[in-house]
C-alpha cells in the first residue's frame, strides 16, 4: 500500500494545483494530505501539504494545523513537526552528511555522516528559503525563523532568529 502512496504522491498528486488556487485548490490539499497521511509515520488533522514537497523515504510526523510549503525538501534526516506550525515555500532540512577530514582519501571515499533527526515545536513559523542543517535537532515551540536563514544551531522557544548563520535578535513575548 505505501509503494502505491509514493506512486500516487509523486506521479500526480504532488503536481496538483496550490491550496491557494481557486476552485481546486481545496481538493488539491485534501488529495495531498489524504495520501501523505498514507505515507508518514503520523499525520495530524487539518495538515496542508503543498505542491512539490519531497521528503524520499524519510520518516515525518506532523501535528494538528501544521503545513509544508511549495518545494519543502528534507534529506537524510527524519523530522517531527508540532500543531500549528506554519514551514514556508523552499525549506530545506539537511540531514546527515559527508565526511571530509581525512586529506589521505578522497571525500567521495570517506563515507557518510549517520542520518540525523529534527523536532520541529509547536505554533512555529519558519519562513521562505530557511536551511537547517544537520547538527540542529530541535526548534523550540513558539519560535521563528526568517527568510533566507542559515540555521546552524538550535532554537530555544520562542526565540526569533535570522541570518546567516541564524542569530537570535529577541523572544516573542
Amino acid at each position: 500500500m505505501k509503494k502505491i502512496a509514493f506512486i500516487l504522491y509523486y506521479g500526480f498528486a504532488q503536481f496538483l494545483p496550490t491550496s491557494r488556487f481557486p476552485l481546486l485548490g481545496g481538493l488539491s490539499r485534501r488529495i495531498r494530505g489524504g495520501i501523505c497521511k498514507m505515507l508518514f509515520v503520523n499525520a495530524g488533522k487539518w495538515i496542508n501539504i503543498e505542491r512539490r514537497v519531497y521528503f524520499g523515504k524519510n520518516e515525518i510526523s506532523i501535528g494538528n494545523g501544521s503545513g509544508l510549503g511549495d518545494n519543502f525538501r528534507i534529506t537524510n534526516s527524519s523530522l517531527v513537526v508540532g500543531d500549528n506550525t506554519m514551514i514556508a515555500r523552499d525549506v530545506h532540512v539537511v540531514g546527515g552528511g559527508h565526511v571530509f577530514m581525512d586529506k589521505s582519501k578522497t571525500i567521495g571515499m570517506q563515507g557518510s555522516r549517520p542520518k540525523t533527526s529534527l523536532t520541529i515545536g509547536s505554533d512555529v513559523w519558519i519562513a521562505e528559503r530557511v536551511t537547517i542543517l544537520s547538527n540542529v535537532r530541535t526548534i523550540g515551540d513558539g519560535a521563528v525563523v526568517g527568510a533566507c536563514s542559515v540555521v546552524t544551531r538550535d532554537v530555544p522557544p520562542y526565540a526569533v532568529v535570522a541570518g546567516n548563520p541564524a542569530r537570535i535578535i529577541k523572544y516573542r513575548q
